[in-house]
């Protein structure tokens, strides 16, 4: 193999890997968000079982 050929090998290896990382980060991202998500539909399915709870128990009049 040629060294210009040898360097193109390597260049291309370079970025796949590089495409392999920024991959991976945007996957991360992505779970994050998806987590972040469904905290905050935790913290309002809590939140209205407090209310429910709250008007269950009479301690809120309607």
């Amino acid at each position: 193999m040629s060294r210009e050929a040898e360097e193109d090998e390597r260049s291309l290896n370079r970025r796949i890997d590089s495409l392999r990382r920024e991959r991976d980060s945007v996957r991360r991202l992505l779970e994050q968000a998806s987590l972040n998500g469904v905290r905050e539909s935790v913290e309002r399915l809590n939140k209205r079982l407090d209310r429910l709870d709250s008007e269950l128990s009479g301690e809120n009049e309607f």
